[in-house]
């Protein structure tokens, strides 16, 4: 028998990894997760070796960024072998690795980390930070047109 909520937050979270904050122009498709270790919400994902495939960004190639999905059983990421919800365009709340300021360009570390430093880092094109955050390690939002 299914467990029946008893309990409830008297907030709801503003911002979860993931989460997208509107609609606004989102631009959402689905690849299947190669990645041995699953790949968590919030994510730069890179073209997989299947064309329909994704992995984790590692430097190269950009696809786009993982969004949240309620739906997924594992807590806050996809494993090996789901579909994967990523987002190409639009809005979309990550972790920043640095203090940002809404209007920055949005650049990934070879490791994945979203910040806004251009030295040896890769430009998602046509991006910036859609909200400001004083730290390190902060959700924060990024729009990609």
């Amino acid at each position: 028998m299914p467990a029946i909520q008893t309990t409830y937050s008297t907030n709801i979270a503003a911002r979860k990894l993931g989460h997208i904050p509107d609609m606004t122009q989102a631009d959402l498709i689905s690849r299947n997760v190669e990645t041995a270790a699953g790949i968590g919400f919030g994510l730069p994902v890179a073209q997989g070796a299947d064309e329909n495939g994704c992995i984790a960004f590692a430097g190269t190639g950009f696809l786009g960024v993982t969004a949240r999905d309620r739906s997924v059983t594992v807590a806050d990421k996809f494993s090996q072998y789901d579909s994967a919800r990523i987002l190409k365009k639009g809005p979309i709340t990550v972790t920043a690795s640095v203090a940002v300021a809404a209007g920055d360009s949005v650049y990934l570390t070879s490791a994945g980390a979203f910040t806004n430093v251009s030295t040896s880092n890769t430009q998602i094109p046509n991006s910036r930070w859609d909200s400001t955050t004083t730290t390190a390690g902060a959700l924060a939002d990024i729009f990609i047109k």
